[in-house]
């Protein structure tokens, strides 16, 4: 009985996290939405980390569970040595591995957008730029484009584009998947009379609100993700006028210049030279 006891409520803690970062999901969603609409904010800020905070605690909790672990093995079973040394070096290993990841996320370069090319094409308006700098601001546009076109997102919000959003990114699953998991050891229990019928509906509840919640959040991903096109489609009209504003005041090159310039200025060390 304590066993079930037991396993329950290791699953329905970890359900309870993945729960918290589904609530967080939707929340940041919305947040983002709103401060796009009303042109409060430019950029997603919250959105995009909305499962790292749940994660980043869970991955604490675990580390700290092993390392504790590791050390009664080490100290309170000598027999258990090697097996409490592998267990800490695998704690050092996965530590190093989630420090590494947050380094690469924090140091990576902001992607390219066509906010960005805007800005830079506005801070040198009154300049003359030259063809070959146009024609780098082409090549950036047809970049993003093509990376815009890789990532395009869905054209409706609908529970089918929810569920396909959710099969793609395996994380939205975590919760539903670990409600399945709450069900089954709940069923477990009571068949083995060690729980009641309660817990078993309190976990068909919990699977319930999983993927309502689950359905819920990616629609609202969805949303943000459509809105921040269309804001992107009003960056690129205002980022191809520029363009085109400085295409027509840049400083072309005129065919075969260079070499009459040169034959000039050979012409005038000749003069030069005759009249010495």
């Amino acid at each position: 009985m304590e066993s079930s006891w037991t396993a329950l409520t290791v699953v329905a803690a970890l359900w309870l996290v993945a729960l918290s970062a589904q609530v967080a999901d939707y929340a940041t969603a919305r947040f983002d939405h709103l401060r796009l609409a009303r042109g409060v904010r430019t950029r997603l800020r919250l959105h995009p980390v909305a499962w790292t905070v749940p994660l980043a605690g869970l991955a604490v909790v675990a580390l700290t569970i092993s390392a504790d672990w590791s050390t009664r093995l080490f100290f309170a079973e000598p027999a258990q040595t090697p097996a409490a040394i592998l267990l800490a070096l695998g704690t050092v290993v996965v530590a190093v591995v989630i420090v590494a990841i947050i380094a690469v996320v924090i140091v990576r370069p902001p992607a390219d957008s066509y906010r960005l090319v805007r800005d830079e094409l506005i801070e040198s308006a009154g300049l003359r730029i030259h063809q070959d700098q146009v024609d780098e601001f082409r090549t950036r546009v047809t970049a993003i484009d093509n990376a815009a076109k890789a990532h395009r997102a869905a054209d409706a919000a609908t529970v089918s584009a929810a569920l396909q959003l959710s099969v793609r990114t395996p994380h939205r699953l975590i919760a539903p998947v670990l409600a399945i998991a709450f069900v089954i050891t709940a069923v477990v229990g009571t068949a083995q009379g060690a729980l009641s019928g309660v817990v078993v509906a309190l976990a068909c509840a919990a699977l319930v609100v999983s993927a309502a919640i689950g359905v819920v959040a990616a629609q609202a991903s969805l949303a943000l993700a459509m809105s921040v096109r269309s804001t992107q489609d009003v960056y690129r009209g205002e980022l191809m006028s520029l363009i085109v504003e400085a295409e027509r005041s840049s400083k072309k090159r005129v065919a075969g210049l260079g070499d009459r310039v040169n034959r000039a200025l050979s012409i005038l060390r000749e003069q030069q030279e005759g009249t010495k």
